[in-house]
């Protein structure tokens, strides 16, 4: 299960942003939809830049992937059985 880290939640919607944006926006975010503005604005208004090794989905931690995966399910961005596919892939075991 996911836990709060401030750093891991915001490169965790980065990265989504990277992977599901539609004209340059993830368009299913509540706050995007709101706003009109991409995740990278939302972020550069709070300070919140990237590190340099930061290099999409690979490069975040465990609580960051898992962040991640959970909003895409939550967004409706993935199936859940693509959860447990992912899941599986970096070995872990579906209870």
């Amino acid at each position: 299960m996911a836990y709060y880290d401030r750093f891991d939640i915001c490169e965790a919607y980065l990265a989504l942003e990277w992977n599901w944006n539609k004209s340059g926006w993830l368009q299913e975010r509540p706050s995007c939809q709101r706003s009109h503005e991409s995740v990278d604005v939302q972020l550069a208004r709070i300070g919140f830049r990237a590190g340099a090794a930061f290099n999409d989905y690979d490069s975040l931690s465990e609580n960051g992937r898992e962040i991640y995966d959970d909003a895409a399910l939550r967004l409706g961005l993935v199936e859940d059985n693509a959860r447990e596919d992912r899941l599986e892939d970096d070995g872990y075991t579906i209870a």
